[in-house]
């Protein structure tokens, strides 16, 4: 009896002690769990303005968290900057909830140039593929003569306006308002002083339209005032959303366009949110820096791998996810991805436990239990996400990272 006694009460202590020590561990890992959880308790209303990555998973699991912050930024009044590839259900969700305005060829009303001045019209030509055009500065006043010979005939300077002048043909369209007397002798003077300087840019200047026009002809407006056409400077300016197809992310002259867009807006001081969604960022200088550096404006990234995205390189992967709020992790099918992002998550100091036990009946003159068990204990760091469980993770089901308030918790979303 004794025996059995002391081998019951060894089990309790060992089982006791094992529960504590699991305890401690889960508490030191700090990963909280949730059978479900509505998509609202981790994107509330001010989140629109946090910057947020969300990868992996399939496109319907990173849409319905788009469609949340999508919602809470239109109602908000946050301007948000949507670039896509081909992502019609990205679309579908911006114009049949009534968020803001889509631009694709089915909806060709973009105008690169609408709301914006004259100096940021000359910026934005002199540094979208700046070196491939290597349009001087005296190729400014070229596109003042342009500026000014439509304002001149009341017109507003629209990029379909300046893509369609004929730049060789300059100084006769000066001579013809000269001659119909529509402009004034000065004003001739002045406007062929500015087109002598700055002569020798035009067949630069001409060739970066035709070349832009080519590119972007599938979602320019022809008529702009027309159609009410919108620039990416006139929606951050209305606080709207506006959803480009960019088609393919090496069209290098669209992105870097709007790009320099987006600088404008920031210079001018307007807060916003870019949106990429799976669009190629890590070979476009320009796009990248505008993700990577601090600024006025958020970032929300969407991608199925956002690891790959960025072309396996540490510095842009590192620099994206610190910058982050909130991250939403997905199941990830690579076994590189899923390595990276379980080192992103932290790792923890887990008490391990190993057991020797040499406890047993034994029989002599005495039937008896002896026992000579013990255990020992050792602290070794282990990951709080194992690359495993990412990648194991079921539909709607991800891990969520809060930057601000440090909280891991797992669930499925819904």
């Amino acid at each position: 009896m004794a025996g059995t006694a002391l081998w019951l009460i060894n089990k309790i202590s060992g089982s006791l002690r094992d529960r504590k020590i699991k305890k401690i561990n889960k508490q030191a890992r700090s990963v909280i769990e949730y059978k479900t959880a509505p998509v609202s308790a981790f994107f509330p209303p001010h989140s629109c303005k946090d910057s947020i990555i969300i990868s992996g998973g399939s496109q319907n699991e990173r849409l319905y968290i788009c469609n949340e912050i999508l919602r809470n930024a239109c109602d908000a009044n946050h301007p948000v900057i949507i670039l896509h590839t081909a992502n019609s259900e990205m679309e579908n969700i911006v114009a049949q909830n009534g968020f803001g305005t889509v631009i694709s060829d089915q909806n060709k009303k973009f105008d690169p140039f609408t709301s914006f001045e004259l100096n940021e019209i000359v910026q934005i030509v002199m540094n979208t593929c700046k070196t491939k055009y290597d349009i001087k500065p005296s190729g400014r006043y070229i596109l003042q003569v342009v500026h000014d010979l439509l304002v001149n005939r009341g017109k507003k300077p629209y990029f379909s306006s300046f893509a369609n002048c004929p730049y060789f043909k300059l100084g006769d369209k000066i001579t013809e308002r000269l001659n119909n007397s529509t402009m004034s002798q000065d004003i001739a003077d002045n406007l062929n002083s500015l087109l002598l300087t700055g002569q020798a840019e035009c067949p630069k200047i001409d060739t970066f339209f035709s070349d832009m026009k080519s590119q972007i002809d599938y979602l320019s407006a022809s008529d702009p005032a027309g159609t009410k056409a919108v620039s990416i400077l006139s929606a951050i300016k209305k606080n709207q959303i506006l959803c480009i197809d960019m088609r393919s992310s090496v069209n290098v002259m669209l992105i870097e366009l709007i790009v320099n867009s987006l600088i404008i807006a920031m210079n001018r001081g307007y807060n916003f949110s870019l949106l990429i969604d799976d669009v190629s960022f890590v070979n476009n200088d320009m796009l990248k820096n505008l993700l990577c550096q601090k600024s006025n404006h958020k970032n929300i990234i969407v991608s199925k791998d956002l690891y790959a995205l960025t072309g396996g390189k540490e510095d842009i992967f590192s620099t994206l996810i610190g910058e982050a709020d909130k991250t939403v992790l997905f199941s990830h099918g690579s076994g590189t991805s899923c390595d990276k992002w379980s080192k992103y998550t932290g790792e923890y100091e887990k008490i391990d436990v190993s057991y020797n036990n040499n406890a047993g009946w034994n029989q002599s003159s005495k039937l008896g239990y002896n026992t000579n068990s013990g255990q020992t204990e050792t602290i070794k760091r282990e990951y709080k996400i194992k690359p495993e469980q990412i990648n194991r993770l079921s539909q709607n089901e991800a891990f969520i990272y809060d930057n601000a308030t440090g909280s891991l918790i797992k669930t499925v979303i819904i």
